[in-house]
């Protein structure tokens, strides 16, 4: 995984400009709101922060990000404010967040992972993920995660996206297909183009059920597991990153994404 996420460092940044990625993360800070004021963040799979440097604007007074690719963590650097504002309020570490591991200056309030759980191939896998993020949060503290939409029936579920938002569009520029079928779920690919280069990666999406008792088998609780909505402005035409009005129609029948929300009982 470290060496897909090193070569598609700058694809996929620019993907991330895209409608639904800022659509995504205006989600996020609806989503993250009631646990951020204060919190101390431990961001897993950070990436190029994307999201890293916005919880300060929204209220943290620490964050940690972690990724697997060092690519990556050099671009979050980089993506540092110019002002200084963050200095001395973020570090980064290089560690694989699929293992179970207490990062240094736990325990957090919040742990926050977009598209980190979809790297677990099965109930194991994500046993270990939920179980890292239960061994970095504090009683009573919550996780915030993007992810696939939830469902029962994976391969319906990217069968939909596709035919909702096919290629070259897609959505905000990428496209999925199945790969193989596997226990839990399905085995996936990814795609996209960018004027920097294509993006190319493989995950998973397993069923709900199964990530729900993933969850509580690591000793936390899915407060709540919805999906993402388009707001208003973009359906109006006054939205940012170049979306048609078809594709941000499509989302509100076929979500691209899920936001779960869980908790660490105290």
């Amino acid at each position: 995984m470290s060496t897909q996420y090193d070569d598609i460092q700058g694809p996929y940044d620019y993907i991330r400009t895209k409608s639904i990625a800022l659509i995504e993360h205006e989600n996020v800070r609806d989503t993250i709101g009631p646990y951020i004021k204060g919190a101390r963040v431990l961001e897993l799979a950070c990436g190029s922060a994307f999201y890293t440097y916005s919880f300060l604007d929204w209220g943290a007074t620490s964050v940690t990000g972690v990724d697997i690719s060092s690519g990556m963590i050099e671009e979050a650097k980089r993506n540092a404010p110019n002002d200084g504002s963050s200095k001395g309020k973020v570090d980064f570490i290089l560690a694989d967040c699929s293992k179970p591991k207490e990062f240094e200056g736990g325990p957090f309030d919040v742990v926050f992972g977009a598209w980190l759980l979809n790297y677990a191939e099965d109930k194991k896998g994500l046993v270990n993920m939920f179980r890292n993020i239960e061994v970095n949060l504090k009683p009573g503290g919550h996780l915030v995660s993007v992810t696939v939409p939830p469902a029962e029936d994976p391969t319906e579920s990217i069968k939909k996206e596709y035919e909702a938002r096919p290629p070259p569009e897609g959505s905000g520029g990428l496209w999925y297909w199945v790969l193989k079928d596997v226990e839990g779920g399905v085995y996936f690919h990814v795609h996209g183009t960018s004027p920097m280069g294509d993006v190319a990666f493989d995950c998973y999406h397993l069923r709900e059920s199964l990530q729900r008792e993933a969850a509580m088998e690591a000793g936390l609780k899915v407060v709540e597991w919805g999906v993402t909505s388009v707001p208003e402005r973009y359906l109006q035409g006054r939205g940012e990153g170049g979306a048609s009005l078809k594709e941000l129609e499509s989302y509100k029948d076929i979500p691209n994404y899920g936001l779960l929300v869980v908790e660490k009982e105290k």
